[in-house]
């Protein structure tokens, strides 16, 4: 079984071309109408990169909560190797990344913990859904042209704004991260060079069971490089199936 600190870290060269960068689909908590969105926004972009940023599982019956009935991790697997193969057909010719999330190290936790013996004989959970067989990399982050990083992210704020500015101060690169649920682009200078940081909102519902009213907010991210340089970087929400 691969475990998180065993996947590698992906550093792509982009001369010219487009990153399309989604995150946090948390099947079976996704909006279909958001990720209707965000594919046809591959399909008509066809980018050269695609990250998916993390959490596409949500491994809710693996997780330490209190859990609801149903939720098998079958079924997650099943709707996200589905959302996978359909991606994969819209963007033949684009590179798929998919960096770990939280939610999907909830797997590799829960063998260690409860059933360590069998670990051995365990697929990750790329293996599970064909990753391999769709040309979609797992990785624990990719970094493009040593200037821009994406990685699900782990530094929480409590509004949106806040987790980004966490991330960027905390390495002053360029990036953008996940996890929070929300979206934002803060951009700053240090010595005479400019940094931005995106967070890059979800593609799950705005309604989940397990949570009254979240400061969410539903979108994705494009970055395009220009003669192998950071071109420009953009967060774009979406309203109930519709990109603003």
């Amino acid at each position: 079984m691969i475990v998180q600190k065993d996947l590698p870290v992906i550093k792509e060269d982009i001369t010219t071309g487009i990153v399309l960068i989604g995150s946090d689909f948390h099947y079976p908590f996704q909006d279909p109408l958001a990720v209707k969105a965000f594919l046809d926004r591959a399909e008509g972009l066809q980018p050269s990169h695609i990250v998916l940023n993390g959490d596409l599982l949500d491994f809710y019956r693996l997780s330490r909560f209190s859990k609801g009935e149903g939720r098998n991790p079958r079924d997650e697997i099943e709707m996200v190797r589905e959302m996978l193969q359909t991606l994969r057909g819209l963007c033949p010719e684009s590179k798929i990344y998919y960096p770990i999330g939280n939610h999907e190290t909830r797997l590799e936790k829960y063998v260690y913990d409860k059933a360590p013996e069998i670990a051995c004989i365990m697929d990750n959970f790329y293996e599970i859904l064909s990753c391999e067989d769709l040309e979609i990399q797992g990785c624990s982050k990719v970094i493009f042209n040593n200037e821009f990083v994406c990685k699900h992210g782990q530094l929480l704020g409590k509004k949106s704004g806040l987790s980004a500015i966490k991330e960027l101060e905390n390495s002053y690169t360029n990036g953008a991260t996940g996890h929070t649920h929300r979206l934002a682009k803060f951009i700053t200078r240090k010595a005479e060079k400019k940094y931005v940081w995106l967070e890059t909102g979800c593609l799950c519902s705005l309604k989940p069971e397990y949570m009254l009213d979240p400061d969410w907010q539903q979108g994705f991210a494009e970055v395009a490089f220009k003669n192998g340089k950071l071109h420009k970087a953009d967060v774009f929400e979406i309203e109930e199936g519709v990109i603003l």
